[in-house]
């Protein structure tokens, strides 16, 4: 097995490797958290990466090592009312217990005997195949980033054995592909030259794009768009303080759509903003309206202070969307100021929301230059070059410490 990039399989001179037909001995065994093969798992990352290496006629099983839904439930529910009514902040939950890893270690190990040949790739920090056998691990963030950063706190007591857990499986992986380059530059003081960041993605099949027609489109636009489920209900709030201020200002035949959350999320939703729900990109007719809202859009808007939905972020730009969000550190990092592409936010206040929005609405010159810079800037953002990266890394490091 040659991960090289001078022998990557032809997208015409191999077979199309179906999903209901995985091969007996796959290329790479895909571990995650959900169905890698569903869109709706870990916002779109696990089903592009197979996608992209199913088209390349790679073999790959896919095996899903998320939670029991009853067993969670189960705990979740009455754990988190208890710390509700306790006042106790953690994220422990039934995916970190203890109990959990055990049960998430056997189903690996099942797979691992089932498929003895093949690299593991896992998306998770959290899980690995153990010393015995080569992987690669694929994330965005470790748990201790994510409470450090999103809580500005040290773990408790229970979130720890997690942490340290996810410590060991970084130890024994052959290689880490971190999301973003902040987690990659820390990650890769503990890990070393292992640790490797490739940029981010657009997730999308449809990387044909004539930014000059879609600007001549755009320009007429009086849509904009909001995306994000109920974690950005205060960037959603936000807006909707906004909207009520911009049609105070004569602005309400701006027509604001919603997708990720329903019209009941927000209380009082002015009149011009629609309630898409969540659409899945497994379903064609749902994936087609994503697409289509997105490229009437004029403005992507999301005002939660320190994460904005990058994925969604990112399919935005690539489709001529200038950005309204705050210039929160992992987006800096991957694109430099805010301003170039759309307009930083500097406060909470609604009334400055409304002016960046009523700004790129109604100031063709400034919106079509930040357009353009939009799509400059992630037009080689797609899942064949990252996947070009991947393996052409993982060619290296068998060639180097054989791989499998």
């Amino acid at each position: 097995m040659n991960f090289g990039p001078a022998k990557l399989p032809s997208r015409t001179g191999h077979q199309m490797i179906s999903r209901q037909e995985p091969r007996a001995s796959p290329d790479f065994i895909v571990f995650s958290i959900g169905d890698s093969r569903k869109p709706s798992t870990w916002s779109n990352v696990p089903y592009f990466f197979t996608a992209t290496l199913e088209r390349r006629g790679y073999g790959v099983e896919h095996v899903d090592i998320g939670p029991s839904r009853i067993l969670q439930l189960m705990f979740d529910v009455p754990w988190k009312s208890f710390c509700k009514l306790t006042g106790r902040h953690t994220r422990y939950t039934y995916l970190r217990s203890g109990y959990n890893r055990k049960v998430t270690d056997a189903k690996i190990r099942r797979a691992l005997q089932r498929f003895p040949g093949g690299h593991c790739v896992f998306m998770t920090f959290s899980f690995g195949a153990g010393p015995s056998r080569p992987y690669t691990l694929f994330c965005d963030q470790t748990f201790a980033q994510h409470i450090a950063y999103f809580d500005e706190r040290e773990p408790d007591s229970l979130e720890l054995p997690t942490i340290l857990a996810e410590r060991k499986v970084m130890k024994a992986s052959s290689m880490i592909i971190a999301l973003f380059p902040e987690v990659a530059e820390t990650l890769g003081k503990f890990h070393g030259g292992k640790v490797k960041y490739y940029g981010n993605v657009v997730n999308s099949t449809n990387m044909n794009v004539n930014p000059q027609e879609l600007l001549e489109r755009k320009l007429n636009a009086r849509e904009i768009v909001f995306i994000g489920n109920r974690k950005y209900k205060e960037g959603l709030e936000r807006l909707g303080q906004a909207v009520r201020i911009l049609n105070g200002r004569g602005m309400d035949w701006l027509t604001v759509n919603v997708i990720g959350m329903e019209h009941g999320e927000l209380h009082a939703a002015p009149h011009n903003m629609h309630f898409h729900g969540y659409l899945d990109k497994g379903k064609p007719e749902q994936a087609r309206l994503y697409r289509q809202v997105l490229e009437r859009s004029r403005v992507y808007v999301n005002p939660n202070p320190k994460w904005a939905a990058f994925s969604a972020s990112c399919e935005a730009l690539y489709l001529c969307t200038p950005v309204v969000i705050f210039p929160y550190r992992e987006f800096q990092r991957t694109f430099g100021d805010v301003n170039s592409v759309g307009s930083a936010l500097a406060s909470n206040r609604p009334e400055e929301l409304a002016d960046a929005i009523e700004a790129l609405v109604t100031d063709d010159s400034t919106w079509t230059r930040k357009a353009l810079a939009a799509h400059a800037a992630t037009k080689d953002m797609s899942w064949d070059n990252y996947v070009d990266h991947f393996l052409k890394d993982l060619g290296q490091i068998r060639h180097g410490s054989s791989l499998g």
